[in-house]
């Protein structure tokens, strides 16, 4: 009975040992809740990234058509292309308008207005058109633009979210900047 207990009490001093550890340091920071079925990115345009796409030439000379660019976005699955979303956002004076959009600046003494519209590419990517009101040439300055693609499952089950807003949707699915 002897060697009982005191193999109990060995095995219970092993067991104790075991669980110890060292000091502990200090608590680590809090990090983002990340979010696997939401990418969200923010892409930088230049003046020469857009290429011009003429229609016609007006009964002054003047061409007309649109500029448009296209910008790869791997985070577009065919899943998402086929039943989840795609949103962009543009960058207006700091806040984030989402496209189709009207853009209403300041070209030298005028106030010009240009369309913004975009079109979700099954081949992991999206096309930005930039339309002068008047279908004049002119080309667009840098803009940044916000993308976000949501996956099926993951859109279908927030009807409660306000897509247009940007920072609705950066609360609702926990993006960060």
């Amino acid at each position: 009975m002897k060697k009982v207990k005191l193999i109990c009490m060995a095995l219970l001093a092993m067991v104790a040992m075991a669980s110890c550890r060292g000091p502990q340091g200090p608590a680590g920071h809090d990090g983002n809740d990340g979010n696997a079925n939401v990418a969200s990115s923010t892409v930088t345009v230049y003046p020469n990234d857009w290429t011009w796409d003429q229609f016609y030439v007006d009964n002054d000379g003047n061409p007309r058509g649109q500029y448009w660019v296209i910008i790869d976005y791997p985070n577009i699955t065919q899943n998402v292309f086929d039943h989840g979303a795609v949103l962009v956002y543009m960058d207006v004076n700091g806040a984030w308008s989402q496209l189709p959009l009207t853009y209403y600046y300041e070209d030298g003494d005028i106030i010009a207005e240009a369309s913004l519209e975009v079109a979700t590419r099954n081949d992991g990517a999206v096309t930005l058109y930039w339309t002068q009101s008047d279908f004049w040439k002119v080309q667009p300055d840098t803009h940044a633009f916000k993308i976000v693609a949501i996956e099926a499952s993951y859109y279908q089950s927030r009807s409660d979210v306000n897509y247009s807003d940007y920072e609705a949707v950066k609360t609702a699915f926990q993006l960060a900047d």
